[in-house]
């Protein structure tokens, strides 16, 4: 009897440690892996169709959803991340700043490599003066890929999570107007682009340094010329 108690509280012993398990089996993991990635697409088409309230009731419900999954925290976690993501970009649109910066934050925190939420959260923080925060931002962006297009996204299974057209030049911009905020027009004795100029003349490539007002005059336009591509804000 002793015994047969020792054997029923090692196999207790033995479930706790281990977790105990859902009892889930990988297909039906998968299944609800996809179930919430089919969700996104929805979710910016709201976006896209200039619906921000309704895309960030979508976008929330998601995260809430997301709450019941029971595979992988680092999908759990990406799939988050993009829902975060898109209520940033539609609070950003709705112009609550406050709001689109705390969203764009739980998005990175989530997935450091979300390079769409890294480009929001450089935007919120160029709107909002924070021009160190904002040079981070975009540096953050790059640093993932060069070649970064918000319309052009999409998942491994090929899920359209597109919006807008913000690409890399408008990362770059950023990057530029916030050096210009900060007082680091050129390095022209030095091959440095951690300068407004440099990041000018990444963008257009015949950018020649003569001075501060110049150069905000060429931001300016260069400004209204990629607002005009991109419909942001």
């Amino acid at each position: 009897m002793l015994n047969h108690f020792f054997i029923i509280l090692y196999v207790c012993f033995f479930a706790v440690a281990c977790g105990g398990g859902s009892g889930i089996g990988p297909n039906e993991i998968f299944e609800q892996e996809s179930n919430l990635r089919d969700r996104l697409p929805t979710d910016w088409s709201h976006y896209q169709n200039a619906e921000y309230a309704k895309a960030i009731e979508l976008f929330t419900a998601t995260l809430e959803n997301a709450s019941t999954f029971d595979g992988s925290e680092s999908i759990l976690n990406e799939i988050k991340s993009e829902a975060h993501n898109g209520i940033g970009w539609a609070f950003f649109r709705l112009q609550d700043l406050d709001a689109a910066s705390s969203a764009f934050q739980q998005a990175t925190k989530l997935n450091r490599r979300n390079q769409d939420a890294w480009a929001g959260h450089a935007g919120v923080a160029l709107a909002s003066g924070r021009y160190n925060d904002a040079a981070q931002f975009a540096l953050q962006n790059l640093s993932i890929n060069m070649d970064y297009n918000s319309g052009l996204r999409a998942d491994a299974q090929n899920r359209i999570l597109g919006h807008d057209n913000f690409d890399s030049r408008h990362v770059r911009l950023i990057l530029a107007e916030s050096y210009f905020q900060l007082g680091r027009y050129s390095a022209q004795d030095r091959p440095d682009p951690n300068n407004a100029a440099a990041q000018l003349r990444l963008i257009k490539g015949d950018f020649t340094f003569v001075d501060a007002g110049q150069l905000l005059d060429e931001l300016g336009k260069l400004s209204l010329e990629l607002t005009g591509l991109s419909g942001q804000i």
